[in-house]
């Protein structure tokens, strides 16, 4: 899939083709700017993740994404201590779940057909920042770039190289891909979420045509406990004595606490790789793109002007994203106060899960619930931290 021969020049080098990079990718070709985007993996690459889509985020991509969804989700059915079941339904779409690497691959394409390079299978080695340039190293030659973007993910090598997003907080998650043929899932519809189960933490099922995304994770609680928690909940669906023969693979989710630097003069991370994740339930692919879109006009008017940093783009997701992120950061503390609660409300007042269906569908967001609790919110926030 990769191109002939690594450029030795661009205006803009980015490293990491998940959603942020190849929006990002996809964003500055349409905009005439000389983009190349990278990636480690060869694709169609294996991704672990749940692989849901949220209506707001693909309300944000400016082509369908129809070819890749795999089920469309209209309903979650919940459990609190794996106990206490029960559902609820949306009449309309709440969330989209795909496969990653289809995803990611159709992503890439857009990018591509947009007028962006693309190099799979080659690794970011290093970089080193020039006076009007940058410099990186890569497994397949040297490339000089204007600026240089992080979107090479949770574990981002860029961040460490430029000692960014260092011993940030974050989720733990253990996740498994359960096929079908062993543990039936009837309802193509439907997620299932469980919480309350372990501190800080939750568990879930994302139903796609061949098998189940099937994890559980927390914030600040040991590996051990987590994992114990996956299988317990595996366990609820398997119900047999002996664990079934699938995989585990664990992965962090790093948070980005406020106003912790995501750029260094003339490298900028973005999605993932700056922490843009939400606290409370995990999801980053919304943040991916949203990202990549709010930093697509400030690098075009970057390179137009010859800035020398990129702190612009800081800014601009430190206005527009963050006080979302760190609203749902209050309403994690919140939740981890009384689980109990909000699993009692979201079954028993249609008003509850009205709210939660809006903000699913990207018609109300964390900042909107801060603003409705006044007083008492900005109160609940400082007591949680």
């Amino acid at each position: 899939m990769a191109n002939h021969s690594l450029p030795g020049k661009t205006e803009v080098l980015v490293i990491g083709a998940g959603p942020a990079g190849s929006m990002l990718a996809y964003e500055l070709a349409r905009l005439g700017i000389d983009v190349l985007l990278l990636d480690k993996g060869k694709f169609p690459r294996k991704k672990t993740c749940a692989g849901g889509v949220n209506v707001r985020a693909a309300r944000l991509l400016p082509f369908d994404l129809t070819p890749v969804v795999e089920n469309i989700i209209t309903g979650i059915s919940f459990t609190r201590n794996l106990e206490e079941p029960f559902l609820r339904r949306s009449t309309e779409p709440l969330l989209y779940v795909v496969r990653r690497e289809c995803f990611d691959q159709f992503l890439v394409e857009k990018a591509r057909q947009a007028g962006a390079l693309f190099f799979d299978g080659t690794l970011f080695l290093s970089l080193s920042p020039k006076s009007h340039a940058v410099v990186v190293e890569t497994s397949s030659g040297p490339c000089q770039a204007q600026f240089v973007i992080g979107a090479d993910g949770a574990q981002s090598v860029v961040a460490k190289s430029l000692e960014l997003m260092q011993g940030v907080p974050y989720i733990l998650a253990m996740h498994s891909e359960v096929p079908t043929a062993l543990v039936p899932w009837p309802h193509p519809d439907l997620i299932h979420i469980d919480w309350g189960s372990l501190k800080r933490s939750y568990a879930y099922v994302f139903p796609k045509k061949e098998t189940l995304s099937l994890g559980a994770g927390g914030y600040n609680v040991e590996p051990a406990k987590i994992k114990r928690y996956q299988r317990s909940f595996l366990a609820t669906f398997w119900q047999k004595e002996e664990m079934p023969p699938v995989s585990i693979a664990g992965f962090l989710l790093p948070l980005r606490p406020k106003r912790c630097p995501i750029q260094k003069g003339r490298c900028l991370l973005l999605g993932d790789a700056a922490g843009l994740i939400d606290p409370l339930i995990g999801e980053g692919i919304y943040y991916a793109i949203r990202s990549a879109q709010t930093a697509a006009p400030l690098l075009a008017q970057a390179l137009r002007e010859k800035w020398n940093s990129l702190q612009a783009c800081e800014q601009a997701i430190d206005r527009e994203i963050m006080p979302e992120l760190e609203c749902a950061r209050m309403v994690r503390g919140m939740f981890n106060l009384r689980p109990s609660f909000f699993h009692k409300k979201i079954f028993s007042s249609d008003r509850w899960w009205r709210v939660m269906e809006k903000i699913l569908r990207g018609e109300r967001n964390f900042v909107d619930v801060k603003r409705n609790l006044g007083s008492l919110g900005s109160l609940i926030r400082y007591l949680v931290g």
